[in-house]
């Protein structure tokens, strides 16, 4: 079994998709970080096709789906992928957002609670104000270089962040930020901007929040949990941001425990 790509046309702009797995099985969407695509769940995918029917969209901005306007916010970003979803014949799903793609999930919830069964979210950016100006600090302009400058900036920034990724993902994921440009500027923004834990704390699915023991957003992971009124709380050992890159195995199993347990309203557990 192989990933398929499509097109999604949604008012004349497109969505670009990954699937794979059984079709008949309730879909599990995977929603990915800024400046990512899809791509970053290419390894994780298959090993959950036996199980799922497995989709992954391009947030609007990034990879192969169409560029929005020069300002949006995350719900922007979220009514454009559930149109397309809706339109793929999406009709309940279970949601897994990584970093950006878990605030976008928290903001799909929250508009269309009926939509989504079960939620996990991966580095949840629940963050408190000290975080954002630091975050913000970090933030520039992108500009083009004449003598090319910023394509080597990018590969630093990238290596600094995860110096145990290996060279192809790291040139995956520069490639990916330089083609989204101006755009992962402005995804940030429109994070630093959504009533995340207020939007959390009104959901009454079963949500899972995980992070990777050395995820950037991992101090956001118990503030987070602590908004979910079902679920559970995980942290993974020894691993960092890129987890779906560098341990998919971790992550599906993870996937797979919670989606299938049977959590009951008011169920609350946590390991760290």
């Amino acid at each position: 079994m192989s990933i398929t790509k499509r097109y999604i046309d949604i008012g004349g702009k497109q969505i670009h998709v990954r699937q794979i797995g059984r079709t008949a099985e309730v879909p599990l969407v995977l929603l990915h970080q800024t400046a990512s695509s899809g791509a970053m769940f290419e390894s994780l995918m298959p090993l959950l096709a036996d199980s799922f029917h497995v989709i992954a969209p391009d947030t609007p901005g990034f990879g192969a789906s169409f560029r929005p306007a020069n300002t949006f916010s995350v719900q922007d970003l979220s009514e454009a992928l559930y149109t397309a979803l809706k339109l793929l014949g999406v009709q309940i799903c279970y949601l897994f957002g990584h970093h950006t793609g878990a605030a976008i999930a928290v903001q799909m919830a929250y508009d269309h609670p009926d939509f989504v069964r079960k939620m996990i979210l991966s580095g949840p950016p629940l963050l408190d104000e000290a975080h954002i100006q630091s975050l913000k600090a970090g933030l520039h302009p992108f500009t083009i270089t004449e003598d090319g400058a910023h394509l080597l900036a990018v590969w630093e920034r990238i290596r600094r962040r995860a110096p145990s990724l290996s060279l192809d993902i790291v040139h995956r994921e520069v490639m990916l930020t330089l083609s989204a440009g101006q755009t992962a500027q402005t995804a940030y923004h429109a994070v630093f901007e959504q009533p995340f834990a207020v939007q959390l704390a009104a959901l009454s699915m079963p949500v899972l929040v995980m992070a990777g023991e050395n995820d950037t957003l991992r101090t956001s992971a118990a503030s987070a949990f602590s908004f979910v009124k079902s679920g559970a709380l995980k942290i993974i050992p020894g691993e960092g941001s890129y987890i779906c890159d560098q341990n998919p195995q971790a992550v599906a199993e993870v996937i797979r425990a919670f989606m299938v347990q049977d959590v009951q309203p008011g169920e609350r557990s946590g390991s760290c």
